[in-house]
């Protein structure tokens, strides 16, 4: 997906902040040698995103904004692959 991201809404702001503080989360959990670090940021991501794309005010598919919140599902993906990576987790994709 290709375009501009645009976070207006409280909870695509939120989603957003959290996204940016994973490098941070992951300092963190390197120097001071605290793996539960990483363990509970894509525990806590999941529910910022689930609130997110769960919200009435934040449809995905179909609104005016939807490549812009395409991309933040897009990058909520990628963060949270990269948390099961630095965990030892392999995702499923599919159930």
């Amino acid at each position: 997906v290709k375009g501009t991201l645009v976070l207006e809404h409280k909870d695509e702001r939120d989603l957003g902040l959290h996204l940016l503080q994973f490098a941070e989360v992951v300092e963190e959990a390197c120097t001071n040698l605290l793996p539960n670090v990483v363990c509970d940021y894509p525990n806590n991501l999941s529910e910022i995103f689930s609130k997110f794309y769960s919200s009435p005010e934040c449809k995905v598919i179909g609104s005016d904004k939807e490549t812009s919140r395409l991309l933040l599902c897009e990058a909520t993906a990628v963060v949270m692959r990269k948390c099961f990576n630095l965990l030892g987790i392999t995702p499923v994709y599919k159930i």
